[in-house]
């Protein structure tokens, strides 16, 4: 099954949840309170949430709730794992920002600065857009000052600025980038995606000023990254690079017709 089959899958069991007293199996029964709690979080918010309303959701009583979950935070760091992760390989879940370090490794290693970028843009606007309520309840949980918000920022956030900042500072080393800090690239770069998220979730879901598919928007979002921070000597040689293969084949045409003369 599909990611995007699997969270519409997911989507319509917490929508429609079972009648009260289906017995469902221990993990099955988390994964579903999980999934009601989070879709009312992302409607009333937390203060507009409580346990006996997600227990009514669910179709079971509070007390399974905290068979479950002993407290709230319990229950928040369970939406965390759940939503805040790739998708489950071999039974295991990863944070977001592992998952995509992982997805752009070979070309980290390989020092493909394009290739690199374009993933992680790629990376973060899939999750992003398949999971709409989950963004809604991490904009609720930051607007009230929730620590889910808080949760999710250092499992995450702050793992995606390690990892790229440290490679920006390695390119910087080799020459490649100009002298900027690279927590401000990072920022400028994720910045760009989660509003480009936030306008087709939020304000323009017509897409009626952006209408692109994510691969575009990435392989966009990263050329302009790229003409921004690559110092002039390195952005000159790339920017040339097909130029120069194509001056070479107009000279040999150039010459060929000089003999044929």
């Amino acid at each position: 099954m599909s990611r995007q089959q699997e969270s519409a899958r997911a989507k319509k069991e917490a929508a429609e949840p079972p009648p009260t007293g289906v017995r469902m199996a221990g993990d099955e029964r988390r994964r579903q309170i999980v999934r009601v709690a989070m879709r009312l979080f992302s409607e009333r918010g937390f203060r507009g949430t409580t346990t006996k309303e997600i227990a009514q959701a669910a179709g079971v009583s509070e007390a399974i709730i905290f068979r479950h979950f002993a407290t709230k935070d319990e229950l928040y760091k369970a939406i965390i794992d759940h939503k805040g992760c790739s998708p489950e390989s071999a039974g295991a879940s990863q944070p977001i920002a592992e998952f995509i370090r992982c997805e752009v490794g070979e070309a980290l290693a390989r020092k493909d600065d394009r290739a690199v970028f374009e993933g992680i843009a790629l990376a973060m606007l899939r999750h992003q857009q398949e999971e709409p309520e989950f963004l809604r309840l991490l904009l609720y949980s930051a607007l009230e000052g929730h620590q889910l918000a808080q949760m999710f920022w250092e499992r995450n956030v702050r793992a995606l600025y390690e990892f790229l900042g440290s490679y920006i500072r390695e390119r910087q080393r080799d020459g490649v980038f100009g002298e900027v800090d690279p927590h401000v690239v990072v920022r400028a770069f994720s910045g760009t995606l989660i509003h480009h998220t936030l306008s087709n979730t939020l304000w323009d879901k017509s897409r009626s000023l952006l209408s692109v598919t994510d691969e575009e928007a990435a392989r966009q979002f990263t050329e302009i990254l790229l003409n921004g921070v690559m110092n002039a000597r390195a952005h000159g040689a790339a920017k040339h690079a097909p130029s120069r293969a194509k001056s070479t084949g107009r000279a040999a045409s150039a010459s060929r017709g000089n003999k044929k003369k």
